[in-house]
Parts: C-alpha cells; structure tokens; sequence
C-alpha cells in the first residue's frame, strides 16, 4: 500500500508502505496529536489589581509596593496605561486628594511622580523609635500559629529601620533577623516551649531555626492533647456508665434496713457507717445485722414491712433537716417543703447540700433486777430475760421535723 500522508494541513507526519490496517490505526494515534493541541486550555483566573487608602502605615506601604510590582509583572502594562491602573489602585478619598493636591490630571504624569504623591496622602508619618517600640511589645495571639506570628513581626520589623553602616567599609548591616528572633522568643504565648527554648544548647539559632523548633513543639503538644483527651474521653465514658450502675443500685431498697441511699446488697465496709440495721441482732433469729421487719427466718411472726413501720429507726437516720410550714391562710391549711441536709461552709459563707454524718449507735442491753421482781410480786424463780437492742446516741440538738 502506498505512503499517506497526515490530512490535517501543514502536517509533514506520512505513513510507511505498510498494510491497510496498519496504516489506518497509525493514522488514528497520530490523530490523537492534533485532538489534544487543538484542546481548550483552562482559564486563568484575572490578576486582582491591588488598592490602598489613606492614613496607612510604612507596612501597609510597603505591602501596597510588593503587590503593585507584582501587578505590573503579570500584566505586562507600561506608559499610560500603567499609570491609569495606579491612580484606579486609589479610593475615592485618596483619589480625590490626589487630584486637588496636583491641581489637575494625573494621567500625564509618570509613575514615579505619582508614587511619590500618594505616599505623600496615604502613609502618615511615624517615628521610626515607636515602631520600634511598637514592634518590642508585640505578643502572639491565643491560638496564633508561630509561622503566623513569625510573618507578622516580620512585617512590623520591615518599617523599623534596624540598618547600620559599618564605620570601616561604609557597608550597610542589616540586622533585622536578629532582632524578630529575640521578640518572637520573648513574645510566645506559651511559657513552656519558651522554657524549652531558653533552655536548649544552642544559643546562636537563625530566625528560621527558631520558628521551626517552635513549631515542632507546638506540634507535638496539640498532637498530645488530641491523645489525652480522646482517652479522657474514654475514661470518662466507663466512669458514666460506673456511676450510673452504683446509682441505680443505691437507689433500691436495703435488704437489711428498708432505707435507700446504700444500695441493696452494699459490702460490710458501706453498710458499717450507713445502714442502721448493722451490729443490730435480730430479735427473731438472735442474726446480726438485719431488723427483725426484714427477717427472712420463716419461724418469725408476720411482722409490719419496713415500708409500713414508719417508726422503725426514723429518729436514727436523719435524710433531712427539717421541715417547713407554709400557712395558707386562705384554707387554714399546712404544705410541707421537705429541705435536704445542708451544712455552713465558713470558707465560701454560704449553706452547702451535703449528706448526714452516719449516726452512732450502741447496743444497749436491758434486763430487769431482782428487786424489781420482788416488788412488783413477781417470783424469784422465774427465769430472767435479757433484751439487746440498739439505741443512738442522741445529744438531743439534732433537727426534727415538726409543725408550726
């Protein structure tokens, strides 16, 4: 088959003699060459001509100039048209001053004549020693990142003049480096990587080797306290659902005393200094440890439950502190507000709710004398019964409930 050549125009690409489908799949891939060239190219976003005002700083001037040059180089604008594009950087204000302080069009004018006039309106004169001073009491900002941080003292340094010439060669140091160091050092918000800092050997570090130890530190504790507080919140997750089981528990009936607030089934050492029913031998089944309304002994007698007795131990456990009248006088009658049990905080001169102490008891055992029996006529042969019973140990100041 004959050589054939590529049909798109001023394309020199021609086939071998090679069979016919062997020629048509080459001219298919080389077709694939124009079809990507001929393909739209993705749009470029419009370069944003820079603005500025009036009454701004030597930083926000010098930040004006870095984009203003940076605008020219992308657009490629020169003679009056660059001159048009930087009176359109202005504001109205600016603008207009610029206008009545040149006393006619500015279009005429060159770039440098007009640069000159508008730093003239816009930047307000400043002592290079307050910038100075502004930029030694700068700090970082609470969740201020130190790059960030860095580049803002960079800013502040870039209108403070820390130039001199040298007395030898009248060459000019620039030591502004030097000085961002130090104040980005003093100015860290936080005291422990300033410490680290401070403390670390090398004592002649760049500004950039500064920033990046700063920021590794930085780093590694908010990589720390996301660790803590997802195990925190792990923690915290089987305190809850501890707690709520001991909750639930405390809020059932003691099998022992009737009462609430100790739980069902609590261990000894809890039921020591919170069940009444501890150290009380049971009349019934001579067992410690329980009320005779609570016995499980299926010799007792059928005896009131706990619930029923409202008499069973009520003056010994005290759940609150007392009780107050409201009168009606309207219905002449009473509506009693039950108080929990608070205590005075001299500390913070004010009444916290806080549990009762457990109240002491004793085990008291009565027995009657003999001359009792012979003087209520009671024989001396009879057998004589002796009765342990707990009894609290009253002083006689507690609160007890009561109606006006």
């Amino acid at each position: 088959m004959p050589k054939i050549k590529c049909p798109i125009p001023d394309c020199e690409y021609e086939t071998a003699d090679l069979e016919a489908a062997i020629v048509a799949s080459l001219l298919t891939v080389h077709s694939t060459i124009h079809s990507s060239l001929n393909a739209p190219t993705a749009k470029i976003e419009k370069v944003k001509r820079p603005s500025i005002s009036a009454a701004g700083t030597s930083e926000e001037w010098s930040y004006f100039m870095s984009r203003w040059s940076d605008y020219v180089s992308a657009t490629k604008i020169e003679g009056r048209d660059k001159v048009v594009q930087l009176l359109e950087c202005c504001d109205e204000p600016l603008r207009k001053d610029l206008t009545r302080s040149t006393g006619g069009s500015l279009t005429d004018k060159t770039e440098e004549t007009i640069l000159s006039a508008i730093k003239k309106l816009a930047v307000r004169e400043e002592n290079t020693m307050v910038a100075r001073v502004t930029l030694h009491n700068m700090r970082q900002d609470r969740d201020e990142p130190v790059r960030n941080f860095s580049a803002k003292l960079r800013g502040q340094a870039g209108v403070c003049k820390f130039v001199i010439t040298c007395p030898n060669c009248n060459h000019e140091v620039n030591y502004t480096d030097t000085i961002v160091r130090d104040v980005l050092a003093r100015g860290i918000a936080d005291p422990d990587i300033q410490l680290d800092l401070l403390g670390d050997k090398n004592q002649n570090m760049t500004l950039e080797e500064v920033t990046q130890f700063m920021e590794a530190k930085e780093a590694g504790k908010r990589s720390a306290s996301r660790l803590l507080d997802t195990n925190a919140a792990a923690t915290t997750s089987c305190y809850k659902r501890t707690k709520q089981i001991a909750l639930k528990d405390k809020n059932e009936t003691c099998s022992y005393c009737g009462k609430k607030g100790h739980g069902r089934h609590a261990p000894a050492r809890t039921r020591k200094t919170e069940c009444p029913a501890y150290g009380h031998k049971c009349g019934h089944c001579n067992k410690d440890h329980h009320l005779e309304a609570l016995c499980r002994s299926k010799d007792k007698e059928k005896l009131p439950t706990a619930s029923t007795d409202t008499h069973s131990y009520e003056g010994g456990v005290f759940e609150s502190l007392c009780v107050l009248s409201d009168i009606i006088s309207n219905h002449h009658s009473n509506k009693s507000i039950a108080l929990d049990h608070h205590l005075y905080d001299h500390l913070s001169d004010t009444w916290i709710r806080k549990r009762s102490k457990p109240q002491p008891f004793i085990n008291l055992i009565i027995k009657s004398l003999p001359e009792d029996h012979k003087a209520l006529g009671f024989s001396l042969n009879a057998p004589q019964r002796t009765i342990k019973l707990p009894a609290m140990a009253d002083t006689g100041c507690q609160s007890c409930p009561g109606r006006n």
